[in-house]
């Protein structure tokens, strides 16, 4: 129980951080595609109260709460006594999240990133690659863009895009559906805090000293650091999908889980592009085009088949419970005898033949469908069993 409740402190502070990132990632980019020539910097004669400001780039002029406001954009003058700084964000969602990660899928014998019928991985090997991934991630993102991205952004782009879509199939190759996608979810995470700290921040600081000890500041830098910000905005909706589906079993476990994963990807990434084109009034249109095409695979791939209706004899209740009492209680009870879970998962517990028939289109999707239960097959269910429940819920789960 007291895991559980870590997990569960964890998984909330993570949560509130993420919005707290996420928020102002928004707002920062709406708000920098809305400002508009500043009225004082028009007006060479200072008809404005503070006169001319060659430092004002453009202002914005919002209402909240009962008040207007007026922000400005500025140029690295004249520096303030008081600069908010907006980072902790991201470094607290990056430690959250990386807390989680060790909770959910390195602890307990990393059994979540091991499928028990088929891996080939030990159990150091599944947490080694589970951070490395991370690890490498960036590095190769951060080569890419370092190397290439200044003299061929274009080209830059398509090796960033083929090493995700090389990452996603890999991954699906080597975890589980949920591991899988997690990591990806992951792996964009650790980039956009790496582009924060190591990208952002620090050239914002050396245009700052530069401007502070009177010399020109290289604005080269603050266009480099605009640029890593707008490829977390566009990678911000794609993380989010990550971490919905990880709850959807019938799209991490698909067989094509990876292209489900690629098609998400191109979903989350046009219609951020399209919010973005549509605060600034200037709506890509193109864009629509992909993420129609990526809907559409989706909902195809992921149709549910129809059932065939089989001349099988039916399964008595005494049958599958039997099944249910050897491979599902030791979690899924009042009292679990799992050395993991020491509640029942989700509250759902198999105890009484009420509670098990309440439960059968959900056993089916987990225990035939998607195959995740149990959980990474701990008590060794097999093909022949999930045969059985099969039969059993469509011939009516009777009890």
């Amino acid at each position: 129980m007291t895991q559980e409740w870590i997990h569960f402190a964890f998984r909330l502070f993570h949560l509130i951080a993420g919005i707290m990132w996420i928020g102002t990632s928004f707002y920062f980019v709406w708000m920098d595609g809305s400002f508009v020539p500043s009225a004082r910097r028009a007006d060479p004669e200072g008809g404005g109260p503070g006169g001319t400001d060659d430092g004002v780039e453009g202002e914005l002029h919002m209402v909240h709460g009962g008040f207007f406001y007026r922000v400005e954009k500025r140029r690295p003058m004249e520096m303030p006594k008081l600069l908010h700084w907006f980072k902790y964000e991201s470094l607290l969602t990056f430690i959250s999240g990386f807390f989680l990660m060790g909770l959910v899928y390195w602890s307990g014998g990393a059994l979540a990133l091991m499928d028990l019928t088929r891996d080939h991985l030990t159990q150091a090997q599944a947490i080694g690659v589970s951070v490395g991934c991370l690890v490498v991630c960036w590095v190769v993102y951060d080569l890419v863009w370092l190397l290439v991205g200044r003299r061929a952004p274009i080209l830059a782009l398509c090796l960033t895009l083929t090493g995700l879509v090389g990452a996603i199939y890999g991954l699906c190759q080597v975890f589980p559906g949920r591991a899988a996608f997690i990591h990806v979810g992951a792996m964009l995470g650790t980039i956009m805090v790496a582009n924060v700290w190591i990208r952002i921040l620090p050239n914002q600081r050396r245009m700052i000293a530069a401007s502070l000890e009177g010399q020109d500041p290289d604005w080269a830098r603050g266009l480099a650091a605009k640029h890593r910000s707008m490829h977390n905005s566009y990678m911000t909706i794609p993380v989010l999908m990550m971490m919905v589906t990880n709850h959807f079993s019938f799209v991490f476990e698909h067989p094509l889980n990876w292209v489900l994963l690629c098609g998400l990807c191109v979903v989350g990434a046009s219609v951020r592009h399209l919010m973005i084109t549509l605060e600034r009034g200037q709506p890509a249109t193109w864009a629509i085009g992909p993420l129609v095409v990526a809907l559409v695979a989706i909902v195809a791939l992921t149709r549910p088949e129809a059932r065939a209706v089989d001349g099988t004899p039916p399964v008595a209740f005494a049958e599958v419970n039997q099944i249910f009492q050897r491979r599902c209680t030791p979690c899924h009870s009042s009292t679990p005898t799992d050395d993991v879970f020491k509640a029942a998962p989700g509250g759902l517990t198999f105890d009484s033949s009420e509670h098990i028939t309440s439960l059968a289109s959900r056993i089916r999707l987990r225990v035939v469908e998607a195959r995740t239960m149990p959980f990474a097959n701990k008590t060794g269910m097999t093909d022949e069993e999930r045969e059985i429940v099969r039969r059993w819920v469509d011939q009516g789960a009777r009890p």
